[in-house]
């Protein structure tokens, strides 16, 4: 009986909104708010993108603080630990893999060189179809005026240089960010508690955040 109500309800209210004059004015302005949404968001990426990243990384964090939490280690004694271990794991991975790159880098012209003869029949007939194109492209706008539009490319010194300061400051950004989140994960948790009337509700909210938390830890890490 409850669910044919629910049932009825739903209907009619899909018959109303049905019923309703087609107002492209309120489509139009969703779809301009759509956009600026996404404008924002891509011009606040140097912002989002640390908090985005500080929050994944909480999640996959948070086992491991419990872990140290259950012996007795105080929660911002734990996360400074885990945030000195995890650059302690970057800086031995670049360590690591810097010496493999420099030989990469060294034997780099010869194998560019050895790539170059092998392809050097397909850039033949890659030559050959751009000639025929280009005496196509001639016939075909023989009156026509022509410009020459030269594009400007920054190497990859002038980008690194560029990119370099913006990369740091949002590892930083996302260190702090991540070091507070693991030492006040229990802050959202203890506030939710305080709103719920009976114990146990609190004890099915807690689990059910903990699940979550498990969950989405256990795919990070699955995925890393």
């Amino acid at each position: 009986t409850l669910f044919r109500s629910v049932a009825s309800r739903a209907r009619l209210r899909v018959a109303e909104l049905s019923e309703r004059p087609f107002d492209v004015r309120s489509i139009a302005l969703t779809g301009l708010f759509i956009l600026a949404v996404f404008y924002t968001i891509y011009f606040m990426r140097s912002i989002l993108l640390p908090i985005v990243l500080a929050l994944l990384l909480s999640y996959l964090l948070r086992p491991i603080l419990r872990g140290l939490a259950k012996l007795k280690i105080p929660s911002p004694v734990g996360a400074a630990l885990i945030l000195i271990g995890l650059l302690a794991l970057v800086g031995y991975g670049m360590s690591t893999l810097a010496t493999p790159a420099v030989a990469w880098l060294q034997k780099a012209p010869t194998g560019l060189a050895e790539l170059q003869h092998k392809l050097l029949p397909v850039k033949k007939s890659v030559a050959q179809v751009t000639q025929a194109t280009g005496e196509i492209e001639k016939l075909a706008s023989a009156n026509a005026e022509i410009k020459t539009v030269e594009v400007k490319r920054h190497s990859i010194t002038e980008m690194l240089f560029m990119r370099t300061p913006e990369f740091i400051a949002s590892a930083i950004l996302s260190l702090i960010l991540l070091y507070f989140l693991l030492v006040y994960d229990q802050t959202f948790i203890a506030k939710l508690v305080k709103l719920l009337p009976t114990l146990s509700d609190k004890k099915t909210a807690v689990g059910i955040a903990h699940d979550i938390e498990s969950q989405v830890s256990r795919y990070l890490f699955t995925i890393t």
